[in-house]
């Protein structure tokens, strides 16, 4: 099956390039670290070991350890004394054998990669504190310090499961963040700490210089079997040495982007979802160097030094109208001489690269990218837990990684106050009398002890409108006003927080029409290739900018959907709850007298306004959460000074401004028509007035569109807004039909 329209043949999440002098200097400063590191593995008083030294030791000596990292964290503390009692007792997974091929027991190998976990002395500076001529796995990160938040996660979560590890440092920084937080990294000087994603030329040196490690580690030491190299924005939440072991023929472990767990299940050619196409017989190739594996076989080491070499070629830098940087240089290789199955004895193990290389895909169900984790959700929904997650198909850049993983949990850099441990929930006072929050660094969060969560009736609220309708309702028009009403809802959500200086605890949210770059989405709203359908349980950056959140933790604070359920969330915060009843209208006896009352919860009504609201629920003030049921868009008439209105104003309508959908238009044309913006807010300082669904109508530039990259085709889509909402009149625009 041919790729649909505006999809790529290759492609890599959050990609992007820049040429010029800048780029060609990054590339042959690349170029130039590549060599030196590869003088480094062969000399001691560098980083890098010989295979003769065992470890990887430097010659100066290590710096003091700062006074902040001379012991972990409560969590960390626990890692290390469970690695140590689960070495003693044979019980933390190990790796492949000592042997080429890496087949061994399950038990043996495990019990050596934890010994040698628990063996090893703290973390310093410039020095790798492993023996790798005796580890059965070795698992390898990369990054700067502008990475390290990701780094430091990821690493957190592998020391969760008992592997040995080290994380290669681009930067002086980089190391002295690592030594600040006691994790295991060395010296492999690339670029500066600032972020190089778009410098073409810089990441695609970094790729080169990144296979070059692996390859040498694995020529410097011979006995290390296996070396699981990943992408810092990953995390693994159990091992998987044991899926390795189980599969002995393979020389080469990758993920793909494949959104199908069904087509993978079938494994089978002429598949109908054109995803999976490393799957024998099937189109849209789509291999992922977010992880990879590779035994310590002459096929693999030759594969890493002709990935490497590709790198490296000027004359290879381009293929079409994409420069290659590692991901696509991978696949590329692997498709020459095309990709077909080892044979009926080892079914789900491929011959790649002129059939030289036996390769296994890591299957999407356990290997999960960022479709099949976070939106479809599909190892969750089938009651299994993957081993690891990458975050792929991400909107809103590092702060809708940062939300996704809170979201499941998988942030584990947090400290105990987020969830509520011991946290002040009025730190300080800002000028209206509200409570302001430190403003929190990057990949980590103000503090609370006292949470506000609401429902979220969107489900019912689409249904509804369906049913007064009396016709179906086209896919796009129900995700547009059904991400209306969330939005409203979570707006005056973090009004009451804002008011009463807690932490909004935001429910699951609803989508009927999923987000891509290639339009060819609206022509069902949902991803032809993936196993899913409408509605969906959506992450929260379908909503809007996660960072315009992230960045006001001095003025309000929130947390992810499902963030009560979460096991790092005291009991004592779960179990002190209390019910706020939404009304309709004030009651006649708006703050009855505790005594007269049951005492479970208290009422508050559509229009209230600070005042009034601070006195409805003083009665409940203790309750660690306050449940707030009923519709919630609508519920705040305002603050009670002007000004603080005005200010939340100014905060919400930052958050709304980038608000959209998208995308309705494709490539380098018609950029002015390509995300279609939800519907916005009114102004809390306006007089208030009861919350009412949008109208969508159809935008003024409909018959604007060019036929470049057949965008105008795209506008007559069945689920495109020019296909089939109303035009406006001459009175009318989309920007008034879509005010709340």
């Amino acid at each position: 099956m041919a790729p649909r329209p505006g999809t790529r043949r290759f492609g890599r999440s959050g990609g992007g390039g820049s040429g010029g002098w800048a780029a060609a200097a990054g590339f042959a400063a690349g170029l130039a670290v590549c060599s030196l590191l590869l003088m480094a593995l062969r000399h001691r008083e560098v980083v890098i070991a010989t295979s003769s030294s065992r470890t990887l030791p430097g010659t100066l000596p290590p710096p003091a350890l700062s006074a902040g990292s001379t012991s972990r964290g409560a969590s960390s503390s626990w890692v290390t004394d469970a690695q140590a009692a689960g070495a003693s007792r044979g019980e933390t997974a190990g790796g492949a054998s000592a042997t080429a091929s890496g087949s061994s027991s399950s038990g043996s190998s495990a019990a050596a990669g934890a010994q040698a976990l628990a063996a090893a002395p703290r973390h310093r500076r410039d020095e790798l504190d492993l023996d790798l001529d005796s580890l059965p796995h070795l698992f390898i990160s990369f990054g700067n310090a502008a990475y390290f938040p990701f780094v430091h996660n990821w690493a957190r979560s592998v020391e969760a499961i008992g592997a040995p590890y080290f994380v290669a440092a681009f930067d002086e920084a980089m190391l002295d963040l690592c030594v600040e937080q006691d994790l295991r990294c060395i010296s492999a000087k690339f670029a500066s700490g600032k972020y190089f994603r778009g410098d073409f030329a810089a990441f695609r040196a970094m790729g080169a210089h990144k296979v070059r490690l692996v390859l040498r580690l694995l020529e410097d030491h011979p006995r290390l079997p296996l070396v699981v190299v990943a992408d810092s924005d990953t995390t693994w939440l159990r091992e998987p040495w044991t899926y390795f072991e189980q599969r002995p023929g393979a020389e080469f472990f990758i993920s793909s982007d494949c959104i199908s767990a069904e087509m993978e299940d079938r494994w089978a050619a002429d598949n109908p979802k054109a995803s999976c196409g490393h799957i024998p017989g099937n189109a849209g190739v789509a291999f992922n160097t977010g992880l990879f594996a590779a035994r310590n076989t002459p096929a693999a080491r030759a594969f890493l030094a002709a990935w490497a070499d590709m790198l490296t070629d000027k004359d290879r830098e381009r293929d079409r109208e994409r420069g290659v940087d590692d991901q696509l240089a991978l696949n590329l290789l692997f498709e020459e001489g095309g990709i077909v199955g080892a044979g009926k004895d080892d079914p789900r193990t491929i011959l790649v690269w002129r059939r030289q290389l036996r390769v296994q895909v890591l299957p999407v169900l356990l290997f999960s990218g960022g479709h099949v984790a976070f939106i479809q959700r599909t190892p969750w929904r089938r009651g299994i837990q993957p081993i690891y997650v990458h975050m792929t198909f991400q909107r809103w850049w590092e702060a809708g990684k940062v939300a996704r993983l809170r979201e499941f949990g998988l942030w584990h850099t947090d400290p105990p106050g987020y969830y509520g441990s011991g946290a002040a929930g009025r730190d300080s006072s800002g000028a209206d009398g509200l409570p302001d929050i430190g403003v929190a660094p990057y990949g980590q969060a103000g503090l609370a002890s006292k949470f506000l969560a609401y429902q979220n009736g969107v489900l019912q609220f689409v249904a509804e409108l369906e049913r007064q309708r009396g016709a179906p309702v086209v896919l796009f028009e129900k995700n547009w006003v059904g991400l209306a009403y969330q939005l409203a809802a979570l707006r005056d959500a973090l009004a009451v927080g804002r008011m009463l200086g807690r932490a909004v605890v935001v429910p699951p949210l609803w989508c009927w029409c999923d987000y891509d770059e290639a339009p060819g989405i609206l022509e069902t709203c949902i991803n032809p290739n993936a196993d899913y359908e409408a509605p969906f349980q959506c992450p929260m950056d379908y909503l809007g900018p996660q960072h315009v959140l992230d960045e006001r933790y001095q003025y309000v604070q929130y947390r992810n959907p499902g963030f009560l359920d979460l096991p790092q969330v005291p009991l004592l915060v779960r179990h002190s709850r209390a019910a706020v009843r939404i009304l309709q209208q004030k009651p006649a006896v708006p703050f009855p007298d505790p005594a007269h009352t049951v005492g479970d919860g208290v009422a508050v009504w559509q229009g209230i306004q600070q005042g009034e609201l601070l006195r409805a629920l003083e009665p409940i003030q203790e309750a660690a959460v306050l449940d707030f049921r009923g519709p919630m868009p609508g519920l705040v008439g305002g603050f009670d000074d002007a000004s603080a209105s005005a200010e939340f104003d100014d905060f919400w309508g930052a958050f709304q401004h980038d608000a959209n959908w998208c995308c309705t238009t494709w490539g380098d044309a018609d950029e002015e028509y390509r995300a279609f913006p939800l519907a916005r807010s009114a102004p809390m300082a306006d007089c208030w007035r009861p919350w009412q669904p949008p109208r969508l109508l159809a935008p003024d530039w409909c018959d604007k569109v060019s036929s470049k990259h057949g965008n105008a085709e795209f506008t007559k889509l069945p689920h495109h807004p020019c296909a089939f909402a109303p035009r406006p009149n001459a009175t009318q625009t989309t920007a008034q039909a879509s005010t709340l």
